[in-house]
Parts: C-alpha cells; structure tokens; sequence
C-alpha cells in the first residue's frame, strides 16, 4: 500500500517542533571526527591516554555498551578529557560530588523492556507444586513494553 502526502490545508499549522534524532547527532559527530583524522576507537599514540578506554558509570561500575561507549568516548576524547568515568548529575548528587556549574553533558539513551500486567495476579509468575516457576502471562512478549529513555551524562573530569 502507497502512502500518499497531503499538503496542509489554509489553518493547519507545519510549525511543529522537529523530533530530535540522538543517533544521527551521534552519527553524524563521529563521521565528522573521521573527516578530520581522528577515529575514536583506535588507540592513541600517546601510551597512558585515558581517554579512549571504555567509558564505564563510577556509581554502578557498568562499563557503557554499544553507541552510547562510541559517543562517550567520541565525546571525551573532542572536549580533552582524561577521564572514562560518565555518571547522571542525580548519580554525582546522591554521591556527594558537584557537576561544575554551566558543564555540558551528553546525552546517552537506555533501552528497556517493562512487563505490562493486565492484573496483579498476571505480574507474579506461576510455580508447580515442586515449587518450580512456569512461564506465566508476563512472559509473553505481547505482554512487554520497550521503553526509552534519554539521560544526559557528565564526565568526571
């Protein structure tokens, strides 16, 4: 089936924000940073560089995986930092550190999967007379949400 596009009629408004894309922003800093020589994952020159190690969460000391590693160190490694250690200001808060004022972060994405219960007897999983866990109605991946969310991160440095 063909989409057709209509134009707006006289009194629709087009003026509608434009919805952000946080991996073509990502994408399209790190060809950037290929066309100026510099490929973020490859090993400096220098030994001892920090920067272009795997970025990890000081608080959860969970190495970041996928784009968000890539952007992360794409991102210490164009603002001069020497640091691998990226946390939310709420982690830095709850641990008694300070993000500078007027520090600029960067944004990462998460990814998860939420179990949708219909009731709360359809939430908890059901187990034999062995005490063994069947599968129950949450296991069901028509009974999943994918949720995301865009959480912006601070360096340490």
């Amino acid at each position: 089936m063909a989409a057709t596009i209509s134009k707006p009629t006289e009194g629709q408004h087009t003026d509608k924000p434009a919805v952000r894309d946080f991996r073509q922003e990502v994408t399209d800093n790190i060809v950037r940073m290929l066309e100026q020589g510099v490929a973020p994952w490859q090993k400096p020159w220098e030994t001892g560089v920090r920067s272009l190690e795997l970025p990890f969460n000081p608080t959860s000391q969970r190495a970041y995986r996928g784009g968000n590693a890539i952007h992360l160190m794409a991102t210490g490694l164009q603002r001069g930092y020497g640091d691998t250690r990226w946390m939310t200001y709420k982690q830095a808060s709850d641990n008694g550190w300070q993000v500078r004022s007027g520090e600029k972060g960067t944004q990462i994405e998460y990814w998860e999967v939420k179990r949708a219960a219909d009731k709360a007897e359809a939430s908890r999983p059901a187990s034999d007379a062995d005490g063994r866990v069947s599968p129950g109605a949450n296991s069901d991946p028509r009974n999943s949400q994918l949720v995301h969310r865009v959480y912006t991160a601070f360096n340490a440095q």
